[in-house]
């Protein structure tokens, strides 16, 4: 059975290969992301599709569509368990520029924290790109809280990310 989340406005579902058009047109709608991880305006089709099949390589990686009416309107990475340091992450979520700003990422994330806690996380982490500045309001806006920078690979860049993560069951 494949893995669907629906919300009151939106549905993440598996992404299949056949999605991946729609997703390249999702990152390049982004051109200052893409500078911001790539150096350049625009993602090849080669690019995303290796990022699916690096996505889908960790065991418990998932790469998922955002759907609302219907259409495909975002992206999102999440890893239940990664395996490198046993945390729960959403890795990517990107929404084509036509569709930000109207509380679609809210719904996803939500969506994702239930999920992650449905199958016993108790907290969710993300990497936020430390010049991302609107990225980093986001996430702080949704209970995120910085832990530590570390220097880390993002797309065609290594550069300062700022590790986020917000805890989904009380501090013991």
């Amino acid at each position: 059975m494949s893995l669907a989340l629906s919300g009151e406005r939106i549905i993440l579902r598996e992404t299949i290969r056949d999605d991946l058009p729609a997703h390249l047109d999702i990152y390049n709608s982004n051109p200052g992301y893409n500078l911001l991880r790539n150096g350049t305006e625009k993602v090849t089709f080669a690019e995303v599709a290796s990022e699916y099949d690096s996505t889908l390589s960790i065991p418990t990686g998932q790469w998922l569509t955002l759907l609302a009416d219907g259409q495909i309107i975002g992206v999102m990475h999440l890893v239940i368990m990664n395996p490198a340091d046993q945390k729960s992450w959403i890795s990517l979520l990107l929404l084509h520029a036509d569709c930000q700003r109207n509380g679609y990422g809210r719904e996803a994330v939500q969506l994702a924290e239930q999920h992650f806690a449905s199958a016993g996380s108790a907290h969710v982490h993300h990497g936020v790109i430390a010049r991302n500045e609107p990225a980093l309001l986001f996430w702080g806006r949704l209970g995120y809280e910085q832990y530590r920078q570390v220097l880390a690979p993002v797309g065609r860049l290594e550069q300062p990310v700022l590790l986020v993560a917000k805890w989904l069951t009380p501090s013991q």
